[in-house]
């Protein structure tokens, strides 16, 4: 009773030492046309035309409003002793009862103060731009109030890539995230940032979280030229070869890979104004892996690796070793005594040197298992 189920179980082992089952012919064909089919989480969407502006990207600093309130603290007192010493220049002029140099000390010193006020008034052109919205004294005031309740701030715009031209819908965002509040008021800063080449300006946004004196911000704008094209949404973009690409459906399940500029971004995509058309279908959803089968289509599918199918040529062997070998193997056939679906090599007359070594191992394993009764 014992005998039959120890037959069997060696002769699975015998036919484990010849290199395994042969995988059904249906299996491997169903395999191969996996790997023929791209994955089935490919989505595609279709790309529609549009219009739009290249977008700009710099960086916002908030700052102090210190430097502001000191000079125009100054500039107030300068313009009171100039009214003063002006009025008593004109007072001494006009009467005849004072001596010559005590009217000539109060010209010289309404002189002086008034020369004050021109230096501090060129200081704030110098410091904050000849187009500054608060040059005028009542402007300033009402500016002034405003930063110190804390309701508005004052930024420093700074664009690296910005070809002399003015910027649009510029807006500062907090680094921590959130939509950008809108810079109310713009003019150009008077000199440029040293630790950032490139175009500055200054200006006026409402204070929120994150936009408080001394914050670092992002900067966005749209630039003033317009481009046609299509919109190439972001979740088609994949990297390679350190370029950028998409996959282009050019046929029922059928993709293409074509490189996408990122010149023009924009806030849902790239716009491309070459290459594409309006109504051509792209992957938006399974780009990375059909990027990973193209670049290794050997391992597009784990379950039909080489490791698990030994029917399959190594990856380091020629496809014409892998012929020759198949051809010196020895066919395999059912064997009549043997059972559970293994398959075994026929007599003696028809082994080669691993099938004697086979041989020689079940029949060690049948004499140390065999009943010691």
């Amino acid at each position: 009773m014992k005998a039959k189920p120890k037959f069997a179980l060696y002769a699975l082992l015998a036919a484990i030492a010849l290199g395994g089952c042969e995988r059904p012919r249906s299996e491997e064909a169903s395999g191969q046309e996996k790997k023929s089919e791209p994955p089935a989480v490919a989505q595609t969407a279709e790309l529609k035309a549009a219009d739009g502006a290249k977008s700009l990207t710099g960086v916002a600093t908030l700052l102090n409003p210190d430097a502001l309130l000191q000079i125009d603290a100054d500039l107030r007192a300068a313009t009171i002793s100039s009214g003063f010493s002006s009025g008593t220049a004109g007072r001494y002029k006009s009467t005849t009862a004072l001596s010559r140099q005590t009217v000539e000390n109060a010209q010289r010193l309404a002189s002086t103060d008034a020369t004050q006020v021109k230096l501090l008034e060129t200081r704030l052109k110098q410091t904050w731009g000849d187009d500054a919205p608060f040059l005028e004294a009542a402007s300033r005031e009402k500016l002034i109030t405003a930063l110190s309740a804390g309701t508005q701030s004052l930024v420093r715009l700074d664009f690296p890539n910005l070809n002399n031209e003015m910027p649009r819908n510029v807006r500062v965002a907090p680094l921590s995230g959130g939509d950008g509040t809108p810079v109310k008021t713009l003019w150009d800063a008077p000199s440029g940032n040293q630790s950032m080449p490139g175009v500055s300006y200054f200006g006026v946004i409402d204070a929120g979280p994150g936009l408080r004196p001394g914050d670092r911000a992002r900067l966005m704008a749209d630039g003033t030229q317009t481009s046609s094209g299509v919109i190439i949404p972001n979740s088609a973009i994949v990297i390679f070869a350190g370029e950028s690409w998409c996959f282009v459906e050019t046929a029922p399940k059928k993709f293409e890979r074509r490189a996408v500029s990122l010149e023009i971004p924009l806030a849902d995509g790239y716009l491309v104004t070459s290459g594409f058309t309006a109504g051509t279908r792209v992957v938006v959803r399974g780009a990375s892996l059909l990027l990973a089968r193209e670049a290794d289509p050997g391992d597009a599918d784990d379950d039909d690796d080489g490791a698990h199918n030994p029917s399959a040529p190594a990856k380091d062997q020629k496809p014409g070793d892998a012929d020759d070998k198949a051809s010196q193997k020895p066919a395999e056939v059912p064997d009549k005594n043997a059972t559970d679906g293994a398959t075994v090599t026929p007599g003696k007359s028809g082994q080669s040197e691993s099938s004697d070594a086979a041989q020689r191992r079940t029949k060690a394993a049948s004499s140390n298992d065999k009943d010691p009764d």
